[in-house]
């Protein structure tokens, strides 16, 4: 599903700061719309850290948490843009993951293209991590929270799904580069 307006109750969006997508966000959601923000979208789970997101999604009545991040998001720009100059090495974690791209669709594939399907999959596994929090996680299982994430095209001003996304980069693979 791609979404222009969120039909839900409040949300808890999972952002980076330099994507500056408040605006949009709040201007998208239906409800209010709370925020958590870490650089480049790479999320640490410590135990303070997960009470208090618990204390906020029960106070707020919070039903979904979405991670979103924008395609031009420098720091996923970095790691696959190797001649980009490092505008600040976000962690380990990110610059370190996985490349699950085979290399014939890195060499083929759109430069914006790819770096939608990285950032999809990077949040894709920040949506897995939190499930996977021990105090965080139970809670969002327990209280039935929906958890989403979505790349956001800003020129288009669409929101696409991992779905849409893994689609069009089968789709795009196996179309000559000619």
């Amino acid at each position: 599903m791609i979404f222009n307006k969120l039909e839900s109750s409040n949300c808890l969006f999972m952002i980076c700061p330099t994507d500056n997508l408040e605006s949009v966000l709040r201007q998208s959601c239906s409800s209010k719309a709370f925020f958590y923000t870490a650089l480049g979208a790479n999320f640490r789970w410590d135990i303070d850290t997960q009470q208090s997101l618990i204390t906020l999604i029960e106070n707020q009545k919070i039903t979904q948490v979405i991670f979103i991040t924008k395609y031009t998001n420098i720091f996923y720009r970095e790691v696959l843009e190797p001649e980009i100059e490092p505008f600040f090495n976000v962690s380990e974690t990110l610059l370190q993951m996985d490349r699950t791209l085979p290399d014939y669709f890195l060499n083929q594939s759109h430069p914006i293209l790819r770096i939608m399907l990285f950032a999809s999959r990077h949040l894709q596994r920040q949506q897995k991590h939190i499930i996977e929090t021990p105090i965080l996680g139970k809670a969002l299982k327990k209280n039935i929270i929906s958890i989403q994430s979505f790349v956001y095209h800003p020129k288009n001003r669409i929101f696409y799904p991992p779905r849409i996304i893994e689609k069009k980069a089968l789709l795009y693979s196996k179309l000559s580069p000619n």
